[in-house]
């Protein structure tokens, strides 16, 4: 059975156009002992799905980062708890978590 995976560093850039969402997902690229040529973040591919197929994915991902929480594996930012800002009572957009790297 094939496997196809794909590695990404992060997302570099989300948008929404023609009605879909658009996931640029990025590598890091270079070398860091090379000060001519330091790191830097290459789109390498795009996802591209349906408004509620993104919604469902961004519900899953905040699962996640919870679960991650939990397991002491990454801390909360500053000011944040685990719980989503609709289990404190916030409403609002949520903000996904921001990765340092970005």
């Amino acid at each position: 059975m094939e496997q196809n995976e794909v590695f990404a560093d992060g997302i570099g850039e989300i948008t929404l156009a023609g009605g879909m969402v658009r996931m640029d997902l990025v590598t890091l690229v270079g070398n860091q002992n090379d000060k001519e040529n330091p790191p830097k973040l290459q789109f390498c591919r795009r996802v591209v799905m349906p408004p509620d197929g993104f919604l469902r994915s961004f519900s899953a991902m905040e699962n996640l980062v919870k679960q991650l929480i939990e397991a002491g594996l990454v801390k909360p930012r500053d000011g944040e708890s685990a719980a989503s800002p609709a289990e404190n009572g916030e409403g609002g957009e949520t903000n996904p978590p921001k990765s340092p790297n970005f």
